[in-house]
Formats: structure tokens, sequence, C-alpha cells
């Protein structure tokens, strides 16, 4: 069986739509998706609607990519198989996308103040319902201020960039809270990809798990042996379960697709276990 509990469509800052992005995973012979948007669920009607219309066997779970603050800076929790309907999660969401919004405006001022000008209004054609840094970065290319994405976060919005604009997302335990409330499974996603020392990220693994998270990434595209095996002692450790997934967002990339990720040792508790039955 096929699965990948990770991947994003346009309604935040992935490339195909719903409809467009199960018929890719039936291609791909994927038969369990999780759509992971970030901060939005509402892509999973569509996608839904398409598994339908086409008679598909492939199986849909509800999944959410939350941003959240830690004392270890930013990180992202995926919510696999929650209630899309959860009253307080639709409340937190719409505070998130809403902010995400207002971050794009105050880039918009602060890039219009070194000449990068018409930022808000090239989000607003691109953006389906969540605006992210992505977003912000098309933009600025599709406006001819850089060559590609990449030199417009390394020249305006990335680490380095000119430009900084303060987060404003949910704490780390009010994340996982809503995501059990919600009835699913909390994971915390990708966790090497932080700029986090070893030390760090153990500590925030340690406060993942005493925060009520249940599983983190161990599968993921760009994890390499070392910190795969450092990964398999800390999920250890503090008794999380596994997830994989591949982050989805474009298709035709060399180094990444949908539903390619490492295998795991069947032997390590996994949340497919608790997914798939």
């Amino acid at each position: 069986m096929r699965y990948d509990f990770h991947c994003h469509s346009h309604f935040s800052d992935g490339a195909l739509s719903p409809e467009a992005l199960i018929d890719y995973a039936i291609d791909k012979e994927i038969d369990v998706l999780a759509l992971t948007d970030h901060d939005s669920t509402g892509g999973l009607e569509s996608a839904r609607e398409q598994i339908k219309a086409i008679g598909a066997s492939l199986r849909l779970l509800n999944g959410i990519e939350i941003s959240a603050l830690t004392e270890f800076g930013e990180i992202h929790i995926v919510g696999l198989d929650i209630d899309a309907e959860n009253e307080g999660l639709k409340r937190t969401l719409a505070i998130q996308q809403k902010n995400r919004w207002s971050r794009v405006e105050e880039y918009d001022v602060k890039l219009a103040k070194i000449g990068v000008k018409g930022i808000l209004q090239e989000v607003r054609n691109q953006a389906v319902e969540v605006a992210t840094r992505p977003h912000i970065a098309r933009a600025i290319v599709n406006l001819g201020f850089a060559k590609d994405m990449d030199q417009a976060f390394k020249r305006y919005i990335g680490k380095k960039g000119r430009i900084k604009v303060s987060k404003s997302w949910v704490p780390m335990a009010e994340a996982i809270d809503l995501i059990r409330q919600a009835g699913g499974i909390s994971v915390l996603a990708h966790p090497t990809r932080y700029p986090l020392s070893n030390r760090k990220l153990s500590l925030l693994i340690e406060s993942f798990k005493c925060e009520g998270g249940n599983a983190m990434e161990m599968a993921y595209p760009s994890l390499n042996r070392d910190k795969s095996d450092w990964l398999k002692i800390h999920r250890e450790k503090n008794g999380l379960l596994a997830s994989s997934g591949s982050d989805f967002h474009y298709p035709n990339l060399r180094w990444t697709d949908l539903g390619r990720f490492p295998n795991l040792d069947p032997s390590i508790p996994h949340v497919k276990d608790e997914l798939i039955k």
C-alpha cells in the first residue's frame, strides 16, 4: 500500500488544484493521501468531490499543517485525520489566515520603500486562500525584481534578506491541543529542517511530546542517513510514533515527488497503523 501523509495544494503554497492533486496521486498509484495545506482545510471538499467524480478508490485523509511558535522559533505541526468542521480549529485557522495576509501587507509596505512595488496586488492575483512567503517570492519574480524565487528569498525575504516581518502564529501547545480536539494525530513536521542545533532540536522534540504531541516525521525528502539515525534515537526516547510524507508542492521535480520518501524499518511504530485499518 502506498501512502503520503504530507502534501499541499494551491489552497496554500502548492502548485496543483485539489482536483489536479488527486489526479496526480492516482497517476502515482497512491492509495492513501493526507492533504495538509498550511493553515487551511479549504481544499479538502474539492479533493473529495474529485475522488467521487472519477470513481477512484483513493482514500483521502483530512489534514492540516499549522504554523506554530515555540521558544526555539517557528515550527510546523501536521494534523492527520482531523474533523475539518471542528469549530475551535476553524476559528483558529481563520485567525492564522488573517495574520498571514497582514504579513503580506507589511511585506508590501517595506518592499515598496526600497522600490519593490506592487507585491500585495500580485499576491492577491495568485493566492487561492492562504498567503505564504513563496507567494511573495513569486510576486517579486513576476514583477521583475528577481530572476527566480531563490534570488527573491536571498535578496529580499529570506533569513538573510533585506526585509524582516514578525510572525504571529499560535503557540505550539495550542496547535497540538486544537488537533487533539479535532480528533486528529499531531505530527512534528520535518524536524531536521529547522535551523537548530542537535541539543535544541532534542529539547524541541521533548517539549512537543510533553505538550501532548503524538508523532514526528521520520521519512521525508532531503533527510540523510545520519540525521535519520539521530531521529530514530529521539523518537524512541520520547515514545513518539513515526510519520512519512513527501511535503509535495510541485510536480516534476528531480529531488522529490508525491509518495517519494525513504522507507522506514517496519518495526518502528507508525501513524499508518493508526490511520489505515
